[in-house]
């Protein structure tokens, strides 16, 4: 029984690994509320769920390389506070009552998912070069200034540290790679174009997931469920890798988006009913 339930994990992560890299959000954000309501303790969830990022992440991040679509100044830069972040967020994982933690979990994915549907119809509507009251929240003060493919662009240090350190707190805390919050943040709030989001994005995941996972580790929280989930998603990245390109933008952002939901709804859900 428990092989078959290797074998449900190997092909379930397959599919987010592809999810994850096109999207460049990791797939943390699908794997750890599936791993909770596959019954498995929140620790250990968060724990394998972000440990597990680390080695597709790598591989993701080596193909978005040669195609030259990493800022690597950004990602450091937002980086660097996030790494802070993800160890906070990783020993609180224990300290913290499930129940508050399933609903900051539902909670933000509400939100992500509201940010996005924003960020489209403000897209598809809004008045070439009107700045959003967001974006000028997130270019408030001191700026990092970082090169683009077509011009240079900056971003508020003191919005970057803070985005950083939440994104990193929240990883820790469930083993998401805080990718599906930074790909949003960086096309919502800095305006970075999406390509460059999700690969930047990725970049990030092979720190966060390697900082943060290495702490859930001190505490004894990997389990075997760690080896299927890295295989399937090191297939699912390979694929994503291969097809990204072909894939529009859109139909992957509505799919994460529809996803975000459906996962928010059922972990607060999981408060009032057991399953």
């Amino acid at each position: 029984m428990e092989f078959l339930i290797y074998i449900f994990f190997f092909i379930l992560s397959i599919g987010i690994g592809i999810v994850g890299v096109v999207g460049g959000f990791g797939g943390g954000v699908f794997l750890f509320p599936i791993l909770i309501l596959a019954g498995f303790p929140i620790e250990i969830a968060a724990a394998n769920s972000l440990i597990s990022l680390f080695l597709p992440s790598v591989l993701a991040t080596i193909h978005n390389h040669r195609r030259n679509e990493i800022n690597y100044k950004l990602g450091i830069g937002f980086e660097i506070p996030t790494a802070l972040g993800a160890i906070i967020g990783a020993n609180l994982t224990l300290l913290l009552p499930p129940t508050l933690l399933y609903v900051t979990f539902g909670l933000i994915a509400f939100i992500m998912a509201y940010m996005m549907v924003k960020d489209l119809n403000e897209k598809n509507s809004k008045i070439k070069g009107e700045k959003s009251f967001f974006k000028l929240i997130m270019g408030f003060g001191p700026k990092l200034k970082y090169g683009g493919s077509e011009k240079t662009s900056n971003t508020g240090y003191l919005m970057l540290i803070i985005s950083g350190l939440t994104s990193g707190m929240l990883a820790g805390l469930f083993g998401i790679g805080a990718g599906w919050i930074k790909a949003p943040l960086m096309i919502t709030g800095f305006g970075v174009p999406s390509n460059i989001a999700s690969a930047t994005a990725t970049f990030m995941i092979v720190i966060t997931s390697a900082v943060g996972g290495y702490t859930h580790f001190l505490h004894g929280s990997l389990d075997v469920i760690f080896f299927p989930l890295t295989l399937g998603l090191l297939v699912g990245a390979e694929i994503g890798c291969k097809i990204r390109d072909r894939i529009q933008t859109l139909v992957i952002t509505k799919v994460v988006i529809i996803s975000l939901v459906i996962i928010g709804g059922t972990m607060i859900a999981r408060i009032f009913f057991s399953f």
